[in-house]
């Protein structure tokens, strides 16, 4: 019985008993933030299980979920896993422990035919009522029958004496005994951890509500949560002791091992790989890509742990394992075989970015080994990690050990300590540097000035990573300034920092960006005339066009955000966004692509909140005074205890450090330019506002007219009149105008672009057949005058002037007329040739392919090509050269014949 039956069984059997199928919530849990993943059958089940929602009394499911805690046992032991799927039946208030004893045993011994003998069973020690029903009810010997503590056997662990408070119950147990010889030896029970006795089914018994003085108070509604792991029973079905024995890995590590020499690894290390791999591919489907935070570290972790097994490859080889999962679990999880692709990028990319980590950092580790005697500094360890984002797992735990270095972990705990303060208090835009933080230690910290344009001093120079003092013509360096400029926002948050000019007389450099980092404003600059140097009189000039724009688009993007809630619903989340003067850029979750008709509606209520000449209030206020307030925040752990709040009146409320305008109608227009996934579960909207807005309709509107020429009969009347009034600049672009787009003059270009292409179309087709017609006699004359090679017939020749989509038609119409042969077409036009080939069924089951011939015969054209084995075809840059390939083509079928 393979892994898919018994998973099916299993629902069918208690759907047959009641129970609701409910399918498997996602590895990223939707309803509870306090979970980083689902870790079992019964989370998505927490407001039914305290008498909530519940619309059905009775569920099953079998849950994806992923556990890290025992991370280090995975590939090593026969059981531990990442990820797992968890067979569950549930009863919420309705049947308890002997319905929930009694299935059980019957699903085990009946539906899987289990040998009973080998089933044993474990109940908590006060739990006289389960012990009775599974001795007296079911029949289970007293000798199988074992009595566990509260650490063991209740729910949760030592809840009684230890807590917390809340729901909780005792639990009981099957175990499948699998003999002693893979145990002890001795004549042990479940209670003993030697390996002989594997825990398949816990069947937890939520009946009591713990007290704040640890009593256990009877639940008026008591439940039943069970969890089965998948993985466990399927290798008790399929007669092996691990789990990666079973189908449900087997496959994954066959394809793994093909990549590696037999010799290369050990199983555990095999094993390893496929379990991380099939864990990321489930998890990234579900919405979680690699990075530096929460769930998307964790799946960063997997794929650097399974690529480091395989790491002497140098090349990513994990994604290619991806397609392979995704066939395996298509019946039952189809959405993995429809983002597969996407899938496999993602992981491709990040072992290619580990690989670029390692092959920067490890040397430069080996040296700081070097020179410090054999030992790690901490402060080094922090360099590796913060600077060159080697993990300190691999120093800790793997290159410390090979290499038999020691390590100075607690002074690294502590800076990284410091650095996490850094990141509350906001300042962790460090990490964007084209420097390190640390590169400042000695920088002065100056004072800062409200004056613009600002007079000032050269106080600090970086260049290439090293203090210097001076920088020339054509170089990029940053630097500090004495008085800093109060005015310059540094970039954080998703938005830009500020730009401008900084000259000293007839010296000029560029300021390309600002940024801000522990009370220094640090100026990245480009110098384009002269030189500066350390102590250097300057005077700094605020591009202050490009920061009104960049504040237009920033506060757009508080009222897209807005939006977009309104619309598409409050599960709308924000993941990302940036801001520039240019456009801005909103990344959300949402689990679909937008409609036209939604990005209408969210355009329009954009546009007419901004025309409403809304006041934005810009206003410091305590965190707990903004959360009351409902002011939205999505990173909410790096924030102070004041707190910056910025409100366009009742639209929209965010905690927001950011520079925004004063009033909504001063950014003028709002247009969306473009949506977009950029990975599974999270979409992207662009757009541009003001000045920019109006040239992108406009740009857009002269691009379709230029299309149109000619054909401007094929559009709508009144949109024609209304695009060119807008591209000759007489009709006022405003919010009617984007609106008219949006649902008018859009549609109507489209029409009309279906109109032209459609008609082209025809004409294409109407071509081709009498070009067809034109050549029907040359060909009738090839299928009537074959070659003899041997026992095959061949057909081939040499045609006029025909393109690759005729030819290919040629050759098909041949094909099918001759019964048994190979035909073999060229043609050319201009400075292009190309070759098609056919062979008959018959032939291809006797060895003849299409592709090899086209293989060997392309090279006289100057080009290459394949196919299949009864059909490829090939293009070339030498039309001289098609007489020789239908003669090549001749001399390879005598030889292959």
């Amino acid at each position: 019985m393979n892994a898919n039956e018994i998973r099916e069984k299993f629902l069918k059997y208690f759907e047959g008993k009641g129970h609701k199928i409910v399918k498997s919530d996602l590895l990223v849990p939707q309803n509870d933030p306090t979970l980083l993943f689902t870790g079992a059958g019964m989370n998505q089940f927490k407001e039914q299980f305290v008498g909530k929602n519940v619309t059905f009394k009775r569920a099953v499911s079998s849950q994806k979920c992923i556990r890290t805690g025992d991370i280090e046992n995975v590939g090593k032991t026969p059981r531990h896993h990442t990820f797992f799927e968890m067979l569950g039946n549930f009863s919420f208030g309705d049947y308890f422990k002997k319905e929930a004893i009694s299935w059980a045993w019957d699903f085990m011994t009946v539906q899987m035919n289990i040998p009973e003998e080998k089933l044993w069973i474990s109940v908590y020690t006060e739990d006289d009522e389960a012990y009775d029903i599974w001795k007296n009810d079911v029949g289970i010997p007293e000798k199988r029958i074992v009595k566990l503590g509260p650490s063991d056997n209740f729910w949760p662990a030592d809840a009684p004496s230890k807590g917390p408070n809340g729901p909780c119950g005792p639990c009981s147990e099957i175990f499948y005994d699998w003999g002693k010889e893979k145990g002890c030896g001795k004549d042990c029970d479940p209670s003993c951890d030697c390996g002989r006795f594997v825990e398949i089914w816990n069947l937890v018994f939520t009946e009591f509500d713990r007290q704040p003085d640890g009593s256990l108070k009877p639940l008026p509604n008591k439940n039943i949560d069970t969890g089965m792991g998948l993985e466990r029973i399927v290798a008790v079905k399929q007669g092996v002791y691990t789990n990666f024995d079973t189908d449900l890995f087997v496959p994954i590590i066959s394809e793994i091992r093909k990549v590696f020499d037999a010799k290369d690894l050990i199983s555990h290390e095999y094993n390893l790989m496929a379990d991380h791999i099939r864990a990321v591919s489930f998890a990234v489907c579900d919405g979680v890509s690699p990075s530096n935070e929460k769930r998307g570290y964790v799946i960063r972790k997997l794929i650097r742990r399974a690529w480091l097994k395989g790491s002497k490859l140098k090349a990513p080889f994990l994604y290619n394992m991806v397609p392979l999962i995704a066939k395996l679990f298509e019946d039952v999880y189809p959405e993995l075989q429809e983002k597969a692709e996407h899938i496999a990028a993602i992981v491709k990319e990040e072992e290619k970015r580990f690989q670029e980590t390692l092959d920067t950092a490890v040397p430069i580790m080996k040296e700081m080994v070097r020179a410090g005697d054999n030992n790690l500094s901490g402060k080094n360890i922090f360099k590796l990690v913060d600077t060159y984002g080697l993990p300190f797992e691999l120093i800790a735990e793997v290159y410390s050990k090979e290499w038999d270095f020691k390590i100075e972990t607690d002074e690294y705990e502590k800076l990284m300590e410091e650095r996490k303060e850094l990141s509350r208090k906001g300042s962790d835009i460090a990490k964007d540097f084209i420097f390190k933080l640390d590169d400042f230690n000695d920088a002065p910290k100056p004072e800062y000035s409200s004056d613009m344009p600002l007079s000032a001093r050269i106080e600090f120079i970086l260049k290439d990573e090293v203090p210097g003092e001076e920088i020339k013509e054509g170089a990029n360096a940053e630097i500090i300034i004495s008085p800093q400029s109060s005015l310059l926002y540094g970039e954080s948050g998703g938005q830009s920092g500020d730009t401008g000019i900084i000259s000293s007389g007839e010296n000029i450099m560029h300021l390309m960006n600002t940024v801000e980092a522990d009370g220094r404003k640090i100026l990245e600059v480009h110098v384009e005339k002269g030189v500066f140097s350390k102590g250097t009189n300057v005077k700094l000039e605020m591009d202050t066009t490009r920061k009104d724009n960049t504040a237009s688009n920033h506060t757009a993007t508080h009222l897209l955000q807005s939006a977009l809630r309104t619309v598409l619903g409050e599960q709308v989340k924000q993941s990302g966004s940036y801001v520039d003067d240019q456009r801005l850029r909103f990344d959300f979750t949402y689990l679909k692509k937008m409609s036209e008709r939604e990005i209408v509606k969210v355009e329009s209520l954009v546009n007419g909140w901004i025309k409403e000449n809304i006041p934005v209030c810009k206003e410091t206020k305590s965190i707990e005074e903004a959360k009351t307030e409902g002011a939205l925040s999505f990173f909410g752990e790096k924030y102070g205890e004041r707190v910056r709040v910025v409100s366009v009146g009742e639209k929209s409320k965010e905690l927001c450090g950011g520079t925004h305008v004063d009033n909504s109608l001063d950014i003028g227009l709002f247009k969306i330019v473009a949506e977009s996934s950029i990975a599974s579960g999270v979409r992207r909207i662009e757009a541009v506002t003001g000045k920019t807005a109006k040239n992108w309709i406009k740009e857009k509107i002269t691009e379709n007219l230029q299309f149109l020429k000619g054909n401007e009969d094929k559009i709508e009347k009144n949109a024609l009149l209304i695009s060119k009034d807008i591209a000759a600049g007489t009709l006022e672009i405003d919010e009617r105008v984007i609106y008219e787009y949006e649902i008018k003059i859009k549609h109507a270009f489209s029409e009309a672009k279906e109109k032209i292409e459609k008609a082209a179309k025809k004409q294409q087709k109407e071509e081709a057949l009498n070009a067809f017609g034109s050549i029907q006699p040359v060909l009738d004359k090839i299928v009537t005058g074959p070659e003899e090679i041997g026992e095959i017939r061949y057909f081939s020749g040499v045609l006029e002037k025909l393109n690759i989509s005729l030819l290919k038609k040629a050759a098909f119409y041949v094909g099918k007329k001759i019964g048994s042969g190979i035909v073999l077409l060229g043609s050319g036009e201009a400075s292009k040739a190309y070759i098609t080939c056919v062979v008959s069924e018959d032939l291809s089951a006797k060895g003849f392919d299409a592709s090899e011939i086209i293989k060997a015969v392309s090279s006289k054209i100057g080009g290459s090509g394949g196919g299949k084995n009864t059909f490829a075809q090939a293009g070339g840059k030498n039309p001289e050269g098609l007489k020789e390939a239908i003669e090549k083509g001749k001399s390879y079928i005598e030889k292959r014949g």
